[in-house]
């Protein structure tokens, strides 16, 4: 795991839309922090450098929030997009705590050469995020389905991947997370071998 990044913002009074626009014509990003232990702070964060961070670890890293010169184990909640223009326009973080449990979203990867590509499969994956339950310490920045030996019409389940650590993934019934689909060249050839097996059926 890479070093924790540690990231500065400050404390703001004015709130509501006037005060935000204003804010955000200065070249800052209206934010609130929130605590598992229900504390919460006002918050300013500058543009430009949370948006490069937040590119970096998205939110699924936890990283160093710095208000004050007092530091806080935190997670980019949300970033709220302007509906208009490609900016970003708020955030809320979440601190965390090393013993409270925690529900995420992570995103779900592929890693891997699957040999049913090779025949002529095509891989298909059915969710692009995964609700994962977990403390601070076992957080996966991304989920990873191993795909090396998948062959064509072979099925990941969401029960088939294992977390590390204390980490789970919450669904209520098990479901196809990744497949090798039967592409076209595949259902050509198992075409033809039907039409031939019927063809050699009928010489009999």
């Amino acid at each position: 795991m890479s070093d924790k990044v540690t990231f500065v913002a400050s404390k703001r009074e004015k709130t509501g839309k006037g005060a935000n626009r204003q804010l955000r014509n200065t070249g800052m990003i209206p934010a609130v922090f929130y605590s598992q232990e229900g504390e919460h702070m006002i918050l300013a964060v500058k543009e430009i450098e949370f948006t490069k961070m937040y590119h970096k670890i998205g939110t699924t890293r936890i990283f160093s929030l710095e208000v004050d010169g007092k530091t806080y184990d935190s997670l980019i909640w949300k970033a709220e997009m302007d509906p208009v223009r490609p900016r970003i326009n708020h955030v809320d973080f979440l601190g965390v705590s090393a013993d409270k449990p925690l529900k995420v979203k992570v995103p779900v990867d592929m890693e891997g050469k699957a040999p049913g590509v090779k025949l002529g499969g095509v891989m298909t994956k059915y969710r692009d995020v995964l609700e994962v339950s977990c403390t601070a310490g076992s957080l996966p920045a991304r989920i990873v389905v191993d795909i090396n030996g998948m062959k064509v019409n072979q099925t990941v389940f969401v029960e088939d991947v294992k977390l590390e650590g204390d980490a789970t993934i919450n669904f209520n019934s098990n479901f196809a997370l990744v497949r090798c689909v039967a592409g076209r060249k595949v259902v050509d050839e198992a075409d033809a071998a039907e039409a031939d097996s019927k063809k050699a059926k009928a010489k009999k």
